[in-house]
């Protein structure tokens, strides 16, 4: 498995990538609505397009398996989406710890991110990495068109 910098020719990968696996968690407790899935994977893709420097990709023989992504030079870890094709395989940690070690070289003590509380594998893989929830609250998805529970984690470094 290789760690790299995303680059304008993954970010098609990228959308979809993060569309899927956003899609195998919380499809498995809401309801999909009509084109839901693809209205997420150009989401992604504009994001990605946005803040394409600061995203890290996970490949395997030239395939994209996953990527995580940091706020702009900051301690916000604000993406980990592995395709559902390879989940269990480390990739969420590794893309973790080398987001970490990012933020480490930023000089930052500490590092947050962010889920829904329901996302139970994710809440698990952040904990195994050194994050504590520090806080649970109610935001408004725009993807969801409603207000959903979320968590708020950090870790010291």
């Amino acid at each position: 498995m290789q760690l790299r910098q995303a680059t304008n020719a993954d970010l098609a990968m990228i959308a979809r990538i993060g569309a899927d696996a956003w899609a195998s968690h919380i499809f498995s407790h809401e309801t999909e609505e009509p084109d839901q899935r693809r209205r997420a994977e150009l989401a992604f893709l504009h994001s990605a397009q946005d803040y394409l420097d600061y995203i890290l990709v996970a490949e395997q023989n030239g395939v994209i398996c996953g990527w995580g992504a940091r706020d702009t030079n900051q301690n916000y870890i604000s993406d980990i989406w592995v395709d559902p094709a390879h989940h269990g395989q480390g990739i969420g940690t590794l893309l973790v710890d080398a987001l970490l070690a990012q933020i480490v070289m930023l000089g930052f003590q500490t590092a947050e991110i962010g889920t829904h509380a329901r996302n139970l594998p994710a809440i698990k893989l952040y904990e195994k990495c050194g994050f504590r929830i520090i806080r649970r609250y109610e935001e408004w998805s725009d993807s969801l068109a409603r207000v959903v529970e979320k968590v708020k984690m950090q870790a010291d470094l």
